[in-house]
């Protein structure tokens, strides 16, 4: 079994992730984002301020039933200085709030299941850390994710997002199984996807496509932010390519 981070090593996850991500974007604000198209870097520092605040609400809200609307933020986000400030103040709160209530608090999220403040705690240590991935790549230097957050992402990306989306796609097929591998730590999956079913297992396995990789690479292929030729593939390169078309 794969070991994965806890609830306080996800908290410190954000708020590291999210000051870097505050200083690398100040100076790129006016950039295109490469990874998130039509997006600027104030639009990617607008982004992760509104997730965080969004957050933060429903940590407040405590409410494990419903979906509660956070207030409209009152700044100008379409100044360069205001979103940096909005995303750095909304970080902070953030980290407060999960600091102050710890990982046992409920509270609502879209999946349906694990309604308590750690699931939040992951979902942004992960959303941030793409999304400072992001942000230096636009600066042009950017940096791996580290080593126990990545693998801790290619698991929430299988076992919430992808558990939470494929039912309701019809169409959607890997047309075989895959295998992620992480070349620098002791986990694999094996991956299907087909007929609104997702199966899915932890460990090495007999597979159409076997990509392999550092667990920063491997996660941010899961999210379409380096493409195949950062990774070994062997096998079915049609299956490995078809990653890219499952909900994102």
């Amino acid at each position: 079994m794969i070991s994965l981070p806890s609830f306080e090593e996800r908290v410190a996850a954000i708020d590291r992730e999210a000051g870097r991500l505050v200083t690398v974007i100040s100076d790129v604000l006016d950039e295109p984002v490469p990874t998130c198209p039509g997006w600027t870097g104030r639009d990617l520092a607008g982004h992760v301020a509104a997730v965080f605040g969004f957050w933060a609400h429903q940590l407040t809200a405590g409410d494990p039933a419903e979906r509660h609307e956070p207030p409209r933020y009152d700044g100008d986000a379409d100044t360069g200085a205001e979103a940096v400030e909005w995303l750095d103040a909304a970080a902070a709160g953030l980290v407060e709030s999960l600091n102050e209530l710890g990982p046992d608090e409920p509270c609502w999220n879209w999946s349906g299941a694990d309604l308590e403040s750690a699931w939040v705690a992951r979902r942004m240590a992960l959303e941030i850390a793409v999304h400072r991935y992001d942000g230096e790549l636009v600066a042009g230097d950017p940096t791996e994710i580290e080593r126990a957050l990545a693998v801790d992402g290619i698991d929430e990306k299988i076992g919430v997002h992808l558990e939470s989306d494929v039912p309701d796609y019809r169409s959607v097929s890997l047309g075989g199984p895959i295998c992620l591998c992480c070349s620098d730590a002791e986990a694999a999956w094996v991956v299907e996807v087909g007929n609104r079913k997702l199966r899915h297992r932890h460990g090495a396995g007999p597979a159409a496509a076997v990509v392999r990789g550092t667990a920063s690479d491997v996660f941010l292929f899961t999210w379409n932010r380096v493409g195949l030729d950062r990774l070994e593939l062997t096998g079915d390169r049609s299956v490995a390519e078809a990653w890219s078309l499952l909900p994102a």
